[in-house]
């Protein structure tokens, strides 16, 4: 008799232990039921780019300012950059304030990554974690770079708790496990069955129910908030925003010289390439250097245009524009995919703004335009120029070194010198024709 009702009291003293320690298994030892005062709340979504790692560094700073107890990741994420990832899992891994990553509705790819990298994951109903396959240029990447990432999510799983090998099979479609995933599929968990396998710790309905289910119901919430330029910064660095905005601004510039007037286009393109190349520098992608090889680039171009020089100015520019985009990048797959969105955004666009500008009396009022007539003596020049090689006439323009002849006819004609200064009013003579411009050197003797 006596030992039935000790064991009755036994049984009776677990039953109320248990309500205690379901809280308790959504915190980390030091973050028990009743000693959290301060949280920090910090949403992580959209897209995982580099811009995301500054706002995070930051506002883990605030949180250990001001001493909170635990840090909540909100994640709402379908992944990202792996390098931008990777600099997130080193700032979690540097603070010792414990960290929760709370799956709100999807934690995909590199979303998947940054919560592994947290003590502790809870989930909401309806939300998904994993398919973390490492994608370049949309196709599945090669041993080389998947397998790092493979076991890099591996040993996060380790150093977490958690299953190594079902952490594999985020990242790694090869890999069967028994009662788990089949070979050739990718694995993605639903809440439930994250749970079951270890993976995640809990499964609670939003942020409220986090807060109290880990003892922070009365808690301070500290919201992380994100500044102006990390929005921009967050923005500009997009992998799909920022190739765009470099094409935008280099066609921008292309109008500015080939319709030369007020300047809107130049300061336009201006405009969309310091966004590109700030946003990148203030993530840390780029330094100023890349930034300098840009602009040598673009005034090498430039140079190409002035003064014919057979080609060696415009590789050399264009050498140095395709430089600075592989230093504003983190691999060459990405650096060919910019590339490539750049040059098919110049080619398709390019003829259609021309076309639609050439009409429009808006594009007409943007001009300074000088109304050249053959009343002034003033021919089309393109259709039969070696016509005019050998023929002499006078500088109607100092030529610097391109600018305009009047022949001895009475014609005028633009011109480019090999890069002499000829003074107006200087005799000189047509010697050659390069490309489409015709060449005129000083005439020594009058005739």
């Amino acid at each position: 008799m006596k030992k039935r009702i000790a064991e009755l009291l036994l049984f009776c003293m677990c039953m109320l232990c248990i309500p205690g320690l379901v809280p308790a298994a959504f915190a980390d030892s030091e973050t028990t039921q009743g000693t959290i005062d301060c949280v920090m709340m910090i949403p992580v979504d959209d897209v995982v780019e580099l811009g995301l790692s500054s706002y995070l560094e930051r506002n883990i700073a605030r949180a250990e300012e001001a001493q909170a107890d635990v840090i909540i990741l909100v994640l709402d994420t379908p992944g990202g950059r792996v390098d931008a990832a990777q600099d997130i899992k080193q700032i979690l891994y540097g603070t010792d304030i414990p960290t929760i990553a709370f799956v709100k509705d999807q934690a995909i790819s590199a979303g998947a990554y940054i919560a592994m990298c947290c003590d502790e994951i809870i989930m909401a109903p309806g939300s998904t974690i994993g398919d973390a396959e490492m994608l370049i240029n949309g196709v599945r990447a090669d041993e080389k770079y998947l397998g790092p990432w493979r076991e890099e999510f591996a040993a996060i799983a380790e150093d977490k708790g958690r299953d190594p090998e079902i952490a594999k099979a985020f990242v790694d479609r090869d890999i069967a496990i028994e009662g788990v995933i089949e070979a050739g599929k990718l694995l993605t968990l639903t809440p439930q069955r994250a749970v079951e396998l270890g993976m995640a710790d809990g499964v609670v309905k939003d942020e409220a129910a986090l807060l109290e289910s880990i003892g922070a119901k009365d808690a301070r919430i500290v919201h992380g908030e994100m500044n102006g330029a990390e929005k921009i910064t967050r923005f500009v660095t997009n992998p799909n925003i920022a190739p765009v905005l470099l094409a935008g601004g280099l066609l921008l510039l292309v109008l500015e010289f080939a319709a030369p007037g007020i300047g809107m286009f130049a300061i336009g393109g201006i405009i969309l390439l310091a966004l590109y190349f700030g946003g990148h520098m203030i993530a840390g992608m780029a330094s100023w250097f890349a930034l300098l090889l840009f602009v040598v680039g673009i005034i090498l171009c430039f140079i190409e245009i002035l003064i014919p020089g057979f080609g060696i100015f415009a590789i050399g520019g264009l050498g140095c524009i395709v430089g600075s985009i592989f230093l504003t990048t983190p691999d060459l797959a990405t650096a060919v995919k910019y590339l490539a969105i750049v040059l098919l955004i110049m080619a398709v666009c390019a003829p259609i703004i021309f076309k639609l500008f050439s009409k429009s009396k808006l594009f007409d009022r943007l001009l300074v335009r000088e109304r050249l007539t053959t009343e002034d003596g003033y021919v089309a020049g393109r259709k039969e120029q070696a016509d005019y090689i050998g023929a002499n006439g006078i500088a109607a323009t100092t030529l610097r070194p391109s600018g305009t002849v009047e022949l001895n006819d009475g014609t005028r004609i633009d011109v480019v010198t090999r890069g002499e200064f000829i003074e107006k009013g200087e005799l000189v003579q047509v010697i050659q024709k390069e490309g489409t411009w015709l060449v005129v050197e000083k005439r020594r003797t009058q005739e």
